[in-house]
């Protein structure tokens, strides 16, 4: 099958288009749709999209947004009919910021880590503080004047409409439908109810522009579009009431910085006579050279001693004095006698550069106006600019006495530190600069200057490993009870003495000759491990794929596990790499990231255990075994032994997957049989040995057999497996098994049996809940419904998957928060919404909404 690749617009324009689309089926021919109960014209389709999408004035949108530095943006916008609209956006490096438009005011309150990645400045002067937007701020603001169905579909209309079959994310069969020379496309369910899921187009360009400002460029985006059911809009509704008093009352931003603008203060210490007094009088002077005031502080130090800080205010173009009392060096002479001392002055303007003085001084020792580290981009100023660049630019350990003339190291942050706004890095970097974690060699600089070098200045896959390696370094170091200087970049790997791991990245960008890129990445990764000394570290290889990277950038896990297991270039295997001559693994543990994992995943990677990595290379005899395992042999992992137990972990990138597995009792996967809830995990592997003990093996059909069978693990490695079936007792209870378990003893899975005429007697929800024939007590083997509801009431709620709940009847949806975690109310209680076996929500439950998150 074939990708559907998502339109792109030009430079400068907004494109809102639904999450990549899989192609399913063929044209039947332009206008008509093909493989639909009746062949349906594509202007009937397109004429009942538009209409649905114009009863769409409450509108929600959620996906990607790419700057023109091809950097992602995660939106989710809420607009409704009253012209209110609200967007939440991130940016993958720990911005986040809010904006509101009502009426003809936009206002947005964003963290510091957003401002230092769009407008450094404002990091220190209004994080987490309601202003007046502009366009300047790293979203298009005048887009949110446009969004509402019937603007929409006032700007999709057209005629002579093509139709292409497709299938959405979330697996439903649609179509997507363009009129004739149009940009726009609209996508529309086809099964399970007619319905609009998204569209596509130039929407920046819809916007009336709010400000006269020249907005940043979004050439790219990914977004599902939704209406917002009454929940979602009450909650919207009620976050808007502030946000209205805001809109009202917040101020404007100051003033963005320019170059020859703003104020320009100098100090001069002016002369004296001959002090010979205790302390001495020290007149400064302090000028302000610039168009603007400047109040801020003037920090006097003598190398006798005294001096100080004073705060100052200076209007434009004029002067002012300040007097400070030094340390007179010859007043403890018992003779006359002459000393020298020395003093020096500097400024800086505190609204901008902060209250630090002490980096202050740093700086201007080095050669550098606090107040404007970067003369020519004065808007990247700010205490955390003039930390990171403090930090970054002092060689490790701490030293003293800098280079004022010569100072390569200098140029190099100052222009790292000007370019990373760009690339939305700076936050990442001042984490970076000023850990203790970062463990930074004597007479070195530090390891983010080259990595952020890398992440900004690099090309393809360069770029993309050194962000992957900026990204782990910050989340590594701000992890709880992490001990100063135990992370270190070494050879290009990062080193963890603590947690006592290596990590080497392979990043993989440009798709030509794709499966050799590939396997030649994981192959430099993989050697660098020989670079440094690895005695008593688990190596940790991560791979990273390029959102658009064919095959790998948009894929859940599942099906990036199939990949990995069967990648073939030109005769070598991946899984050869990852494998000794001995056939184990080479590492230990393997992350996976790619823009799936970067939009939903915790931490933004897949990760795959020692146990998976294990599975993943392991090495089938050609020569299928005549011993099966004995109870003694078995071996039980925790992928293998969760998949019985619970089920697998949920992907938070593939939300339509159900869990696969669960027989514990009460684990409530639809359609599993589930052991006795007397029996506890050890118990249920007392019961497997038993029966694995006995010998009994069948084959598909349920027939004896001596043969193994050929089969694939969790991680697709083709096995030889026993398919084993018989009874065990444990505290009494008797109960036939149906395992699986692999040549060399790992076990894969097992469950009380369903066959049919088998001696197990099995309670399900008929014969509790409805005929209230049998009891449901800790001896009983139960087997829940075989499915959840068809249509539950939860509004299209984002959750894990379904389980049923046998003590109350019900099923229940563990809410999905918006970091791909279980999501928590208020009082760190789970959100689990709950609904009869018909679907209809439990009284008590809480009211699931679509439009926002739990």
């Amino acid at each position: 099958m074939g990708r559907l690749t998502p339109r792109r617009g030009q430079l400068g324009v907004v494109v809102l288009a639904v999450v990549a689309a899989v192609l399913v089926a063929v044209f039947a021919g332009p206008n008509v749709l093909a493989g639909s109960p009746r062949e349906i014209a594509a202007a009937d389709l397109g004429a009942t999209a538009l209409a649905e999408l114009g009863k769409l004035d409450d509108l929600r949108l959620r996906g990607t947004l790419d700057t023109d530095g091809g950097i992602a943006l995660g939106v989710d916008v809420v607009a409704l009919a009253t012209g209110e609209t609200t967007a939440t956006v991130t940016d993958g490096a720990g911005g986040i910021a809010t904006f509101v438009a009502i009426d003809d005011q936009v206002v947005v309150n964003a963290n510091n880590a957003w401002w230092l990645n769009t407008v450094p400045v404002y990091a220190h002067q209004i994080a987490g503080k309601w202003v007046k937007a502009t366009d300047d701020m790293g979203f298009p603001i005048g887009m949110l004047s446009a969004l509402s169905g019937k603007r929409l579909r006032e700007l999709v209309t057209g005629d002579d409409w093509t139709a292409q079959p497709t299938v959405y994310v979330d697996g439903t069969s649609a179509v997507a439908l363009s009129p004739r020379g149009s940009p726009w496309t609209i996508y529309y369910a086809t099964e399970g109810g007619p319905r609009l899921l998204g569209l596509g187009g130039p929407l920046a360009a819809s916007g009336q522009k709010l400000r006269g400002k020249q907005a940043t460029n979004f050439p790219h985006a990914l977004v599902s579009a939704s209406g917002v059911d009454d929940p979602c809009k009450e909650r919207t509704t009620r976050a808007l009431t502030d946000a209205k008093q805001q809109a009202a009352t917040a101020p404007a931003p100051p003033p963005l910085p320019e170059p020859g603008h703003g104020p320009d203060i100098s100090v001069t210490v002016l002369p004296t006579g001959t002090c010979t007094t205790p302390s001495c009088p020290t007149p400064v002077e302090i000028r302000n050279a610039g168009d603007e005031a400047a109040t801020g502080m003037v920090s006097v130090s003598s190398t006798s001693g005294g001096g100080g800080a004073q705060p100052i205010t200076v209007a434009a173009g004029q002067t002012a004095q300040q007097v400070f009392q030094v340390v007179n060096p010859a007043w403890t002479c018992t003779q006359t006698c002459t000393r020298p001392y020395t003093v020096s002055a500097f400024a800086q303007v505190t609204a901008i550069a902060g209250a630090d003085l002490d980096t202050g001084k740093r700086l201007y020792d080095r050669g550098l106006d606090p107040s404007r580290p970067i003369p020519l981009k004065p808007e990247i100023a700010g205490p955390d600019v003039n930390a990171a660049i403090d930090r970054l630019a002092t060689p490790g350990p701490a030293v003293a006495g800098f280079a004022k003339q010569v100072d390569p190291l200098l140029d190099d942050v100052l222009d790292l530190v000007r370019k990373a706004g760009d690339a939305r890095l700076l936050s990442l970097l001042t984490v970076l600069a000023k850990h203790p974690a970062i463990a930074v060699a004597a007479d070195a600089p530090s390891p983010a200057i080259a990595l952020g070098r890398a992440a900004v200045k690099g090309k393809g896959a360069e770029r993309l490993a050194a962000r992957q390696a900026l990204s782990l370094l910050a989340g590594l170091a701000q992890e709880g009870g992490r001990p100063p200087n135990t992370l270190r970049v070494d050879k290009e790997l990062i080193v963890d003495t603590h947690a006592k791991r290596v990590y080497s990245i392979a990043s993989v960008t440009n798709p030509d000759n794709r499966d050799q890129r590939v396997y030649d990445a994981v192959d430099k990764a993989i050697k660098a491990f020989a670079g440094v000394d690895t005695t008593g570290l688990a190596k940790v290889l991560v791979i990273d794929f390029g959102d658009a990277f064919p095959a790998y950038g948009q894929v859940q896990r599942k099906v990036l596990v199939d990949q990995l297991s069967l990648h073939n270039a030109g005769g070598k295997r991946l899984v050869d790499l990852l494998r000794d001559a001995t056939g184990e693994p080479v590492v230990t543990e393997l992350m996976v990231a790619n823009k799936l994992t970067r939009d939903s995943v915790p931490e933004g990677r897949y990760v795959f255990s020692a146990d998976d990595v294990r599975a993943l290379v392991h090495q089938r005899p050609a020569a299928a075994p005549t011993a099966k395992p004995k109870g003694k042999d078995l071996v039980y992992t925790t992928p293998n032994l969760e998949h019985m137990l619970q089920g697998d972990p949920y992907d938070p990138a593939d939300p339509g997957k159900q869990n696969r597995g669960g027989h514990a009792a009460g684990a409530g996967g639809p359609g599993k049989t589930e052991f006795p809830k007397a029996w506890t995990a050890d118990d249920i592997k007392d019961a497997i040995a038993q029966v694995v003990d006995q010998g009994n093996t069948i084959d598909g059909q349920g027939q004896p057999t001596t043969s193994p069978r050929s089969d694939r693990n969790h991680m697709n490695a083709q096995v030889w497996s026993w398919r084993f079936l018989g009874q065990a007792t444990v505290k009494g209870i008797t109960v036939e098994l149906d395992l699986y378990v692999f040549q060399d003893g790992v076990f894969r899975n097992g469950y009380p049996s369903l066959r049919a005429g088998g001696p197990n007697t099995i309670v399900d929800r008929d014969k509790v809940h409805v005929a209230k024939s049998a009891q449901l007590n800790d001896q009983a083997v139960f087997k829940n419904p075989d499915s959840p509801p068809a249509a539950p009431q939860i509004n299209g709620a984002k959750t894990f998957p379904p389980r049923y709940d046998r003590d109350s009847d019900t099923w229940k949806y563990p809410a999905v928060g918006q970091d791909g975690r279980p999501a928590v109310d208020q009082t760190g209680k789970p959100v689990v919404y709950e609904t009869d076996n018909a679907g209809a929500l439990v009284p008590g439950a809480p009211v699931p909404v679509s439009g926002c998150w739990p």
